[in-house]
C-alpha cells in the first residue's frame, strides 16, 4: 500500500468511526430522554433533546419528544414549532399528525378561555379552563390562567388552590408560585393596614383569609393572635400562638407573645414555662429573658437581675431590660445603678411616660431636682393625667424653691386615682399653703 492510499484509509475509517460514535451518542441521548420524560423531569429532558437536535436537526422523533417536553413546561408556541418541524421531516407520521392535532386543540381552547378573560366574563372564562384541565390535566398553564380568573372574580380560595396545582405541575416556572405568595401578600398586608389602623376585627379577618390561602403561612397566625389578644379574645389568641409554633417551633417572637399573653393573664408558671421554651431554642433570645425576669422578679429577685442583666448583655441596647433592671434597682434603694439603666432606657424609649417618671424618682433620690423636674415634666408632656409623675415634679419642685410650682403639681397630682398619692399630696400641699404650720 503506497502512502497516497493508506492516508486515504484512515481518513475514511475516521470518519465512519466520528458516525458510529455520534449514532451512538444520538441514540444514548434519546434513551436518556425518554428516560426523563417518564420521570416528568421535563428540564433534563430537554437538555438532551437540545443535544441530539445539535448533533442532527433532522431528528423527526427528536422534534416530537421537544413538543411533548415544550406542552408539558407550558410553552405552547414551543410544542406547535416543534411538532411542525417533525411533520415536516415525516409528514406522514400518525403519532406526529395526532400530538399537532392535539396541540392546535389546546390551542383554541386556551385562546377561547383568554378572550373570556379579556371581555371580563371571568366565571365563563372559568368554565372554559375546567374543560380543558378535564381533557389536559397536566397542563399548568391553564391551572395558573383560572386561578387568575378566580381572583378576578374575587373568589381567592379557588385562585390559591389553582396557583398550587399549577406549581405541582410545574415547579420550574417561577410564576405560579409568586402568584400564590402575592395572593397571600396581598390579603396579608391588607390585615397589618387594618390593625395600624386600630381596626380589630377587620385585621384578624384579614389573617385568617391569609392563613386559609396558605395554611402554611406562620406570619398570619401570628398577626392574628396579636388581634385577638387587643379584642380581648385571650384564648384565641394563645390557640393563634399554637398554630403558629406547630407550623415554626423556632419563631421566638410567637413564644415571647404567648409568655406575655399568659403573664398578664397572672399564670406565670405557664407563662415561665414558655420563655424557657424560647430559651432552650435560642438562648440569646433576649426578650425572652426579659419575659423571664418579669416572672421571677415577684419573688425571685436574684434571678430576675440575673435574666435581665443577661437581656442586656445579649443587647445593650433592650429598653424593657434596662427599664426592668433600673425599676428593681429602685426598689432596693441602690440609685446610681438604676439610674445608668433608666437614663438609657428613657434614651430609648423617649414617648413612653412611665420611663420618664421612673427617672425623675431617681433624680429626686439622688438630689438631681432640675433633672427630675425635667424628667418628671416630660411624663406629663406625654400623660398630662399621670399623678405620679405630677407628685415627682411637685417633690422637685419644691426642692428647688418653686412654691407656686410646687403647688400646681400638687394639686395635679391630687387630681389623679392612686388614693396614696391623693393623701401625700394633700400634705403636701398642706405644708406649702400654710408654710408656718
Amino acid at each position: 500500500m503506497n502512502v497516497r492510499h493508506g492516508s486515504l484509509w484512515v481518513i475514511s475509517f475516521t470518519a465512519i468511526l466520528v458516525m458510529v460514535v455520534a449514532a451512538q451518542d444520538v441514540g444514548v441521548l434519546s434513551r436518556m430522554a425518554q428516560e426523563e420524560i417518564s420521570a416528568k423531569n421535563w428540564a433534563v429532558a430537554e437538555q438532551h433533546l437540545q443535544a441530539i437536535l445539535a448533533k442532527d436537526a433532522a431528528s423527526a422523533e427528536a422534534h416530537h419528544l421537544m413538543s411533548i417536553v415544550a406542552l408539558n413546561r407550558d410553552n405552547l408556541k414551543g410544542a406547535q414549532q416543534s411538532i411542525a418541524s417533525a411533520l415536516e421531516l415525516d409528514s406522514r407520521n400518525e403519532e406526529f399528525r395526532a400530538q399537532a392535532d392535539k396541540i392546535a386543540d389546546l390551542s383554541r381552547a386556551m385562546g377561547q378561555a383568554r378572550r373570556f378573560y379579556d371581555e371580563r366574563s371571568y366565571d365563563d372564562a372559568v368554565t372554559q379552563y375546567e374543560r380543558i384541565i378535564e381533557d389536559y390535566p397536566t397542563f399548568a398553564s391553564a391551572y395558573y390562567s383560572m386561578g387568575l380568573a378566580f381572583k378576578m372574580a374575587g373568589n381567592l380560595r379557588k385562585a390559591a388552590e389553582a396557583f398550587r396545582k399549577a406549581t405541582g405541575h410545574n415547579s420550574d416556572d417561577a410564576r405560579y408560585a409568586m402568584a400564590l405568595r402575592k395572593l397571600v401578600a396581598d390579603k396579608y398586608n391588607e390585615g397589618n393596614r387594618l390593625y395600624k389602623s386600630r381596626d380589630y376585627d377587620g385585621a384578624a379577618e384579614a389573617y385568617q383569609e391569609a392563613y386559609g390561602l396558605d395554611p402554611g403561612f406562620y406570619q398570619a397566625y401570628y398577626r392574628l393572635a396579636r388581634s385577638l389578644k387587643n379584642l380581648g379574645d385571650i384564648d384565641g389568641a394563645l390557640e393563634a400562638l399554637d398554630h403558629c409554633l406547630l407550623i415554626y417551633p423556632a419563631y421566638i417572637t410567637a413564644y415571647v407573645e404567648k409568655g406575655n399573653i399568659l403573664r398578664r393573664e397572672g399564670e406565670d408558671e405557664a407563662a415561665e414555662e414558655v420563655y424557657r421554651q424560647a430559651l432552650a431554642v435560642d438562648p440569646k433570645a433576649d426578650n425572652a429573658w426579659v419575659g423571664l425576669g418579669a416572672v421571677l422578679r415577684a419573688d425571685r429577685t436574684e434571678e430576675a437581675v440575673a435574666a435581665f442583666e443577661t437581656a442586656i448583655a445579649v443587647n445593650p441596647k433592650n429598653a424593657s431590660a434596662n427599664e426592668h433592671l433600673g425599676e428593681l434597682y429602685s426598689e432596693q434603694e441602690k440609685w446610681p445603678e438604676a439610674l445608668s439603666h433608666l437614663e438609657l432606657a428613657a434614651k430609648l424609649r423617649p414617648k413612653r411616660h412611665t420611663t420618664a417618671w421612673r427617672l425623675a424618682v431617681v433624680y429626686n433620690q439622688l438630689g438631681e431636682h432640675e433633672k427630675a423636674r425635667l424628667s418628671a415634666k416630660r411624663s406629663t408632656d406625654i400623660n398630662k393625667n399621670f399623678e405620679y409623675a405630677w407628685y415627682q415634679k411637685g417633690i422637685a419642685e419644691k426642692a428647688l424653691g418653686n412654691r407656686l410650682a410646687a403647688i400646681e403639681a400638687f394639686k395635679n397630682a391630687e387630681r389623679g386615682r392612686d388614693a396614696g398619692i391623693r393623701r401625700t399630696a394633700r400634705y403636701e400641699l398642706s405644708l406649702l399653703e400654710s408654710p408656718n404650720r
